[in-house]
């Protein structure tokens, strides 16, 4: 499967400037039920910048930032924190053992690609779970009425403008279900499910095996 190379520096600057602060109402939710699952080494796929991983530093667990940007990892690694690793690499071929973590983050990392790529994704983050441990996702669940709800327009005028590959994904994933029907399709164990950013994003915790 082709690697895909489409962040890069003023991507970057996108991000810390627009993407990461609309994020940040996600991080202490993750730092939270990453504590709660007992999880001491995390993985976060497609870490960007690296925003999850010095939160879950902060609270004393180890964060495993995964990139295939080189600029995001470069930007992740100057801006450090506390027990915080930077690995590039492809979320489609993670180079990690498995079993290596106690539990995998995809943090809005999926929406954007192809079903197919989506599967492999979900396929090698569950590998590299230890035996007991968890998969957390947060990913878009689009609303009863989309057409009234502010938030959701936003996301959308977001991911509309990212590009034609980034659209695409999108409305693909927005027209199977959203994370609900990924995790049908996929047969997914749901421990726990948590709504975020007024209900246009979902977090779902998913038993390892």
């Amino acid at each position: 499967m082709a690697w895909k190379t489409r962040y890069g520096t003023v991507a970057v600057r996108i991000y810390r400037a627009l993407i990461d602060p609309l994020l940040w109402p996600l991080r202490p939710k993750i730092v939270r039920i990453c504590r709660d699952l007992g999880a001491s080494d995390v993985l976060d796929i497609a870490t960007a910048t690296g925003a999850q991983c010095r939160a879950l530093g902060r609270a004393g667990l180890h964060a495993t930032g995964l990139d295939l940007s080189d600029a995001m990892i470069a930007a992740a690694r100057r801006r450090g924190g506390r027990d915080a690793t930077y690995v590039a690499g492809s979320a489609y071929e993670l180079p990690f053992e498995d079993g290596s973590f106690d539990a995998v983050l995809l943090l809005l990392a999926l929406h954007e690609h192809t079903e197919a790529e989506r599967s492999v994704m979900v396929r090698e983050a569950l590998r590299v779970l230890r035996s007991g441990g968890a998969l957390v996702l947060a990913e878009y669940a689009e609303p009863k009425r989309p057409a009234l709800h502010v938030p959701w327009q936003v996301i959308r005028l977001i991911e509309e403008t990212a590009g034609a590959e980034h659209r695409a994904g999108f409305r693909d994933f927005v027209a199977l279900g959203g994370l609900d029907g990924l995790i049908e399709r996929h047969g997914l164990s749901v421990r726990s499910k948590i709504p975020s950013h007024f209900g246009t994003i979902a977090i779902v915790t998913v038993a390892s095996g």
